[in-house]
Formats: structure tokens, sequence, C-alpha cells
């Protein structure tokens, strides 16, 4: 199962989770779970060589279809994380629909659920956050990527709240929104600022979400600090309304990716990929916050 899901570049609960839903499909479980480790049914065994027919026979259909289909020809699915669907996606997505007339169609998913989106040709490109910290990990020969751009994850916090937020750093506390250990934002945050954080002082988990949004919002209500994309947090930033604490907390950096499968693509494929060398971070703008010491 561990090695099945890693080739499927996903962790082990996400892989097992699609095959729950197979399951659940079917009707039938696939998986003889009383046995360490799982393995599959005798039944489910003895039907392999269909299955895999069935599989190539599906696969084939679906590609003769695509070809034949000039709106497929010329539409553009892109598998984009939830953090950047929000924040970098929308500028980008514009600048690539302005370039040719081609269609992007993109849908907003976890890490995770991107890179199966991809690999099951479901998607033509996925766009991700890498870290050095959290990589991909993908095999050279096999994924093709192309840099974006940089992004800082920035603390930030009610302005209107900073003096409470002092208080209880002055006490040893600090209030925080966390993400899920099981997303890329939250293995970011645990790795790379509240490992070093807590050493200090006393990390109170006030609230958890998996949306930056939520997160954005929680924080602007001044219920702990959340490290949110900065060009997600821009507007608030801009105005006042939040605060960039980033003089005293960690803001690990974080680079936009655009991946995709080798292999012969469409005119309107190659014409995005393009479009894709060619951007720069200028053309994707982001505001910029000065940053405010808490102290």
């Amino acid at each position: 199962m561990s090695r099945a899901a890693e080739q499927r570049f996903l962790t082990q609960p996400a892989f097992s989770r699609r095959i729950r839903v197979i399951e659940d499909f079917v009707g039938v479980e696939l998986l003889d779970r009383t046995r360490k480790p799982a393995q599959l049914k005798w039944s489910v065994r003895e039907q392999r060589t269909r299955i895999q027919e069935l599989a190539t026979g599906l696969r084939d259909l679906v590609n003769e279809l695509k070809r034949q289909d000039p709106e497929t020809q010329t539409c553009i699915v892109i598998a984009s994380q939830h953090a950047i669907t929000t924040s970098f996606a929308p500028p980008f997505v514009k600048y690539l629909a302005d370039e040719d007339e081609f269609s992007i169609r993109l849908r907003s998913a976890n890490r995770d659920e991107c890179l199966t989106l991809l690999m099951t040709h479901e998607a033509n490109i996925a766009l991700l956050y890498r870290s050095e910290a959290i990589e991909i990990d993908p095999q050279d020969d096999y994924l093709e990527m192309r840099d974006l751009g940089e992004e800082r994850l920035v603390p930030v916090f009610a302005t209107d709240q900073l003096p409470r937020l002092r208080e209880e750093r002055d006490r040893g506390d600090v209030p925080v929104i966390s993400y899920p250990s099981d997303v890329f934002l939250g293995q970011l945050v645990n790795q790379e600022v509240f490992v070093d954080l807590g050493s200090q002082l006393f990390v109170r988990n006030k609230a958890e979400t998996a949306l930056t949004l939520a997160a954005k919002q929680l924080a602007v209500a001044g219920v702990g600090i959340a490290w949110l994309p900065e060009s997600l947090a821009g507007q608030e930033l801009a105005t006042g309304l939040l605060t960039n604490l980033d003089y005293d907390f960690p803001s690990p950096l974080m680079r936009v990716v655009a991946i995709r499968l080798p292999g012969e693509k469409t005119a309107a494929e190659e014409q995005v990929w393009s479009a894709i060398a060619a951007t720069r971070e200028s053309d994707v703008s982001r505001q910029r916050a000065t940053l405010v010491p808490l102290a």
C-alpha cells in the first residue's frame, strides 16, 4: 500500500480513501484488511487481467473521444491547490486566457488530489506549492516542472487587537490558527514555524481550518495569528486591517510551480506551457506590506 501510494504521489491515508471510494462504488471490499499487511482479496486477484483490459479500453476510449472533440482540443484543465486558487491563480489564469484563444478550466483541490488529477489525466497541468522542507519528490525524467515565482507564508493578525496580542506574548502565550497536519500548509507550518516557536513560547492552538480564506477571516476577527500566502492577505495588509508580523515570527518561503506529465500534447496544451515559460513574477502582481514589529 505504501509503495503504491508513493508511485501515485499520494500519502497512504489519501490512497486508502481512494480505495474506499472504489469499494463504495462497486459495493464490494477489494482488500482483505484482516491480514497484516492488507492484501487484495482472492476474488479480485482472479479478475486482475480483465480489470487491466477494461481500464486500458476505457482510457483509450476517453482519449479517442477527446481527440474527436474540437472543444476538448482547446480546453485546458488546471488543477490548483486551494491556497493557490484563491491567491496566485486568478491573475495567472487571466494572463493565460488573454494570451491565446483557448479556455481554462480551474479545479481546486488539496495537494494530493491535484497530483492524482494529473496522474489520471483528468488535468493537463497542476499548480502546486513547493518548499525545501516538503518536496514533491518527482523523478526528474517523469514530470516536467516550471517555476512560476516565490510566495511567502506570512504571519498576520488583526491590527486593532495588537495590544492584546502583545500582552499574551509577554505572558509567554501565542494564540495561533493552525492547518490540519495532513495538508501541505499544515506540514509546512508545523515544520518551519511551530517547531522553533514552541521552543520559546507556548503555542496555543485557538482554531484549525484547512481553508486559507477561513484562516484569514479568523485572523481579522483576532482569534489568533494565521500564516497566509502574502498575496492572499495583500488587500487586508494594505488597508491596515491585518498586520504582517514577519518581523517577529517565521515566514516560510514557498515556490509556486507548474507541473505536467510528458508525452504527446495538443496545440492548446503546448501554447499554455509556452505561456507559462514566459510568465514572470512581475506579470502576476502581488501587493507587499511593510513589516511591522510586534514589540
